[in-house]
């Protein structure tokens, strides 16, 4: 979540703006080869990679512990000292949304260890906040690969997954262009963000080729928990996976990380709050939690609660033509699922849902966190006719627990289930054609 300030308009660009381009400026790097014939192409699975929902039984050397991931050099991908910081911004003021804190973030004592940390799923994108034409002449391009984690506790005989969820975004930036009053436009490193592609589509070639575990698994069809990640090929492509991720991702490559959690003991609210990694100097980074550019302007976190009460308001602006100029307040135009209170006719269901899952329309700077993450259970819910497609009916979001849009998610209490939503589908469609529109360019080994 990125802006927020002291009062709303060209203050709050200025702001975001200085610490957009202080994370950009740490996030140069450069890695170039030929080019290759292009290979086929690739699906959703392939470019958004959910594990499966670890249970009792479950050998946990099949997932990947935050803990264990490093650079190739060796150095921890998160070191112990970043993940406190981020535990304690999530726990701290700017988690709170009304000061009270039965409105804040709680870990418990067993989740407060990177070690209890696994990947949940892995998104890698071609360009945040879009790729559509209008976002991309805004706000440029910035290819990133994104860690979802959660903690999982217990023994073998009891795993339990908590409510809590972190997006660790590693980001390939070249160079930014700035803009007086209003956000940067980012320079993509592509240069460093083929060859990661690349070895993301070696991966995929390998499971059809029957390189893990000697059987030949097709990635192909609607988004799921990975194929690949189930039955003999689950720990030898895992094993793979992270090998990709520590050839290809640099500590200094971390430029945010989103939280979501509940209140200790707890089943409500859900709460939701994004940092910066900004440097200080010295090789040195803080984590800071600016404001949220689709809220009031001061404001850095926000909950939603049964029943769809969302707090603060929301501010949406993604009806309104496309700007990295963010408006103020009194000049946004735009729509939320906090606007579906009450009794919404099935036709403002599917009008403002729609809205916000289409990536074109809504992306992070004009739309509200709770927004993206309930607007397929509000869709479900209130218009059971609705088609999803591109999506297995069996990770679709069943009830108003689940506020996951791509990872493990609560059916209630301890109950999880895998989860992908429509707004998922949406974005990762986008990055199978941009995807696609670079494979010419790759070199595949």
């Amino acid at each position: 979540m990125v802006g927020r300030l002291r009062r709303a308009g060209i203050s709050l660009a200025v702001k975001i703006s200085s610490v957009l381009v202080a994370v950009a400026a740490a996030l140069l790097t450069g890695v170039q080869g030929p080019a290759a014939e292009q290979p086929a192409k690739l699906s959703a699975n392939d470019v958004s990679i959910l594990f499966p929902l670890p249970k009792a039984d479950d050998d946990l050397s099949a997932f990947i512990s935050l803990a264990d991931l490093t650079d190739a050099s060796g150095a921890r991908l998160l070191s112990d000292e970043d993940f406190a910081r981020y535990v304690a911004v999530a726990e701290g003021p700017a988690g709170k949304v009304d000061g009270t804190p039965a409105r804040q973030i709680a870990f418990p004592t067993e989740t407060k260890d990177l070690k209890a940390w696994f990947v949940a799923g892995i998104r890698i994108d071609v360009g945040a906040p879009g790729l559509s034409e209008d976002i991309m002449n805004e706000f440029g391009q910035i290819p990133q690969i994104r860690l979802i984690a959660q903690p999982v506790t217990g023994d073998a005989g009891h795993r339990l997954v908590h409510d809590r969820a972190a997006h660790f975004i590693f980001s390939f930036v070249a160079s930014v262009e700035p803009k007086q009053g209003c956000l940067p436009k980012f320079v993509p490193n592509l240069d460093a963000f083929r060859p990661a592609l690349a070895d993301f589509v070696a991966l995929r070639d390998g499971l059809a080729n029957g390189r893990f575990g000697d059987v030949t698994v097709d990635t192909s069809g609607p988004l799921d928990v990975h194929p690949g990640l189930k039955g003999a090929s689950q720990k030898p492509f895992r094993d793979e996976i992270k090998a990709v991720l520590e050839r290809h991702l640099k500590p200094a490559q971390l430029s945010a990380i989103a939280a979501m959690g509940l209140p200790a003991s707890k089943l409500e609210p859900w709460i939701f709050v994004a940092m910066q990694k900004v440097p200080v100097g010295d090789g040195k980074f803080a984590l800071i939690s600016p404001p949220s550019p689709a809220l009031d302007g001061v404001l850095t976190a926000q909950l939603v609660k049964f029943g769809g009460k969302v707090a603060p308001k929301p501010m949406a602006d993604n009806q309104n033509p496309i700007t990295r100029c963010l408006r103020p307040p009194a000049a946004r135009k735009g729509v939320a699922t906090a606007d579906l209170d009450g009794l919404p006719t099935k036709e403002q269901v599917t009008d403002v849902t729609g809205i916000i899952a289409d990536p074109a329309q809504s992306h992070f700077f004009n739309t509200d966190c709770v927004s993206c993450h309930t607007e397929t259970r509000i869709l479900r819910a209130k218009v059971p006719s609705a088609t999803i497609a591109g999506i297995a009916e069996a990770v679709l979001p069943v009830n108003t627990w689940n506020v996951r849009n791509f990872g493990w998610g609560s059916e209630g209490g301890a109950r999880f289930k895998p989860t992908i939503t429509r707004r998922t589908a949406t974005e990762t469609a986008e990055v199978v054609k941009a995807a696609n529109d670079l494979l010419p360019s790759l070199t595949i080994k």
